[in-house]
């Protein structure tokens, strides 16, 4: 009768390799007894770990308890999977077999662990501080560099994964470093443009939504990527300029602050008194004064004596600027200036050229 009910639910065979009824008993027992842990830490999860979590002022240990409840259940249950398998008699291979799969599949859910701990850490401490700061930069460079480790706690548990599955990782790799050598000379400027990212993100040279000037183009910074700067000119295209670039040229930042700098020179004749002169500044200082996007701390200066003019430049702030409001406020004062010139007769030189003829004997 026994045997029986042995062959009728399949485990006369285990008994036939040398399992005896008190091995199976023990699997049995300790198959249960893993489904129990996990479920009594389930339940501490959801009771205990969770009113802790709540009572506390720090939101990292809700994240955690939220975040850790699944891969620790499936931790548990893989570790005593692989206990509970050594209660029998199994042939060499077999059990080897089941040693590689459970160390494999517990490194797998290691590295979910370890990314449901990046996940809480970001949520509860880093996403603030990102909110937090003045800085628009690192709202974009944050993500990259969590993407970045968490791929990289993924790629070190597949190989570790390979390793423990027999193949030789050393020469794996050996094997890899040929081929990407190729690959590393080929993507050396991609490599180089991430460096940059890196670099822009630690310097912050400018934020988002600043006006700089940078290689001979200006426009506002509208994203920072791994590779490239994203910038939208005053003509509404949008420029791509590698970070590698950004990083050795000089850029010039226009918007230090809620507000965007625009300077410009205009050459008055040299035939212009000094009297006239004055009035000119007076006049250009006047209307940078009234304007009603433009701040105090504007500044006219006679600045030099130029080869066909003499040069006054002026600069002055727009406050709450936008492109159009920054393009219209230049175009508004220009031509407040042209007609304050032509009012007063003050008249703005151009370049021009004297060529001296001498006779020869």
């Amino acid at each position: 009768m026994f045997d029986e009910i042995l062959e009728l639910v399949g485990l006369e065979a285990i008994l036939e390799t040398g399992n005896g009824l008190e091995n199976l008993v023990l699997f049995l027992v300790a198959l249960g007894f893993t489904f129990v842990i996990a479920k009594v830490v389930q339940l501490q999860f959801v009771g205990r770990f969770k009113r802790w979590a709540e009572i506390s002022e720090s939101d990292l240990d809700d994240e955690l308890v939220a975040g850790l409840q699944q891969p620790v259940n499936f931790i548990i249950i893989t570790i005593g999977l692989r206990i509970t398998f050594h209660m029998l008699v199994l042939p060499e291979a077999l059990a080897n077999g089941i040693d590689k799969i459970a160390t494999v599949a517990l490194i797998g859910f290691i590295a979910w662990t370890l990314n449901r701990v990046i996940d809480a850490v970001m949520e509860a401490l880093v996403n603030p501080w990102v909110e937090g700061t003045d800085t628009k930069l690192d709202d974009q460079i944050v993500p990259i560099l969590e993407k970045t480790v968490k791929f990289g706690i993924y790629a070190l548990a597949l190989l570790m994964g390979i390793s423990n599955l027999g193949y030789d990782i050393f020469s794996l790799l050996t094997g890899l470093g040929i081929g990407g050598l190729a690959v590393a000379m080929a993507a050396q400027h991609t490599l180089s443009n991430i460096i940059g990212s890196i670099t822009i993100f630690a310097d912050q040279p400018f934020q988002i939504d600043d006006l700089i000037t940078v290689e001979g183009h200006t426009g506002v910074v509208t994203e920072v990527g791994l590779r490239t700067l994203k910038m939208k000119a005053f003509d509404g295209n949008i420029v791509n300029i590698p970070n590698a670039t950004v990083v050795a040229e000089p850029v010039i930042n226009r918007s230090p602050g809620e507000a965007w700098r625009h300077a410009h020179t205009v050459g008055l004749q040299y035939d212009t008194s000094g009297t006239d002169l004055r009035a000119a500044m007076a006049a250009i200082a006047k209307i940078l004064h009234d304007h009603k996007r433009i701040r105090n701390d504007y500044a006219v200066r006679f600045m030099n004596f130029g080869d066909s003019s003499l040069e006054v430049t002026y600069a002055f702030w727009v406050e709450t600027p936008s492109i159009p409001v920054y393009l219209d406020t230049i175009n508004e004062t220009n031509l407040a200036i042209k007609d304050a010139f032509d009012e007063n007769g003050w008249a703005m030189a151009f370049p021009t050229m004297s060529v001296h003829l001498e006779k020869s004997d």
